[in-house]
Parts: structure tokens; C-alpha cells; sequence
């Protein structure tokens, strides 16, 4: 009876041993399934060439959109905008659903002028011409922001990184011009598609 008690006993201790390596294998691979995702930039040079039909300016900008695991659980998205050599007050940037030969609607706009925005640099009161010039501005989109558009009721902001994957998405940015025909006195400046970096 103790010898089958012995052997119970070590048969017991043999399956737990197994079940408790199965389980460690189990739970080393589901973590290296739910590794953190890397960070991931996309970039847009803009420039007036890139505007359909092209325009003759010497603006330039940069716009960098930043994804990543925190802000992809805040359901959001992070971009800077940086354009240089502005000569007309900046109206608008958007965001737009097209490929690079076409012009396509807006999708969300990421910046737009106000009376004040505490993250806005736009020296347009600057004592010098070359700080007139600039304008540095960063955000955060939201689906909010997808009220209207082509994403109008999108749920999640990885529908438009889904545009910038596929090279479907390109930033316009609109300046103030006295002798405009729009509706709202802006006219497209600068264009550049948005592409991983």
C-alpha cells in the first residue's frame, strides 16, 4: 500500500510538473504575441509643385503624424506641423483621401485658424519678416474629428492610418489670398502625400 501511495504521489507530482511547463510555454507565447507595437511616423514634404494644378510658391512644410501603442489605446493619433517661408496668413490644413495625382475631399482637419491656441507658433505679429514666416502647431486627431468626410462615423483612428498605408492621403494647406474666389478667401498653398518615414 505505500509503495502505490509513493507511485500516486509521484504520478501526481509528474502531471503537475507538466501542466506548470505547458502552462509557462503557453503564457512565454502569448506574450510574445501581444509584444508592444513599434513606433510609427509617416511624413509629408509639401511643397507648391505638388498642388494640383501646381502652384508657384517658395512655402515649404513638413507634417510628421506619430502612432503608437498609447496612442493607438487613446484611440489617436499625434502630428507636427512645421511649414517655412509663408507669406499669406494660414487658414486651414486638412487631411485629404486621394493618391498623388488627384484631388480628393477632406477627411479631418488639422489645423485651423483661430484667435488664439495655446499650442500655436504663428509669428504673424513678429517684429521680422523671417519669423512671420513660420508656423509650428502639434495636435492630437480624435475620431471626433471624422464628423464629416469620408470616415464620417469611423469608430477608430486606424481607418486613416489605413489611408496613409496605402499612399491614399495627402495634407493641403491653405493660405489667404485678397484676390481668392472661394468661398472663404483661401486658395491650396502647399501639398505633399504622407508616407511612412
Amino acid at each position: 500500500m505505500y509503495v502505490a501511495l509513493t507511485l500516486s504521489i509521484t504520478i501526481l507530482a509528474s502531471l503537475y510538473f507538466i501542466i506548470q511547463m505547458t502552462g509557462t510555454v503557453i503564457s512565454s507565447e502569448s506574450k510574445l504575441l501581444q509584444q508592444p507595437q513599434q513606433i510609427q511616423s509617416y511624413i509629408a514634404n509639401l511643397t507648391g509643385d505638388n498642388n494640383i494644378p501646381p502652384v508657384n510658391t517658395n512655402a515649404m512644410g513638413i507634417v510628421k503624424f506619430i502612432t503608437n501603442d498609447r496612442y493607438y489605446d487613446n484611440n489617436e493619433l499625434y502630428y507636427e506641423i512645421n511649414l517655412t517661408n509663408i507669406h499669406s496668413d494660414v487658414g486651414k490644413v486638412e487631411v485629404h483621401w486621394g493618391k498623388m495625382n488627384e484631388n480628393g475631399p477632406s477627411v479631418v482637419t488639422l489645423y485651423q485658424k483661430t484667435t488664439s491656441l495655446p499650442l500655436e507658433i504663428c509669428c504673424t505679429s513678429a517684429d521680422s519678416e523671417n519669423e512671420r514666416t513660420k508656423l509650428f502647431f502639434n495636435g492630437t486627431v480624435f475620431t471626433q474629428a471624422f464628423e464629416f468626410g469620408p470616415l464620417a462615423g469611423s469608430k477608430n483612428i486606424t481607418d486613416l492610418v489605413k489611408l496613409f498605408n496605402n499612399g491614399s492621403a495627402y495634407v493641403q494647406v491653405y493660405t489667404y489670398h485678397p484676390d481668392s474666389l472661394s468661398l472663404f478667401g483661401m486658395d491650396s498653398e502647399i501639398r505633399g502625400q504622407i508616407a511612412k518615414q
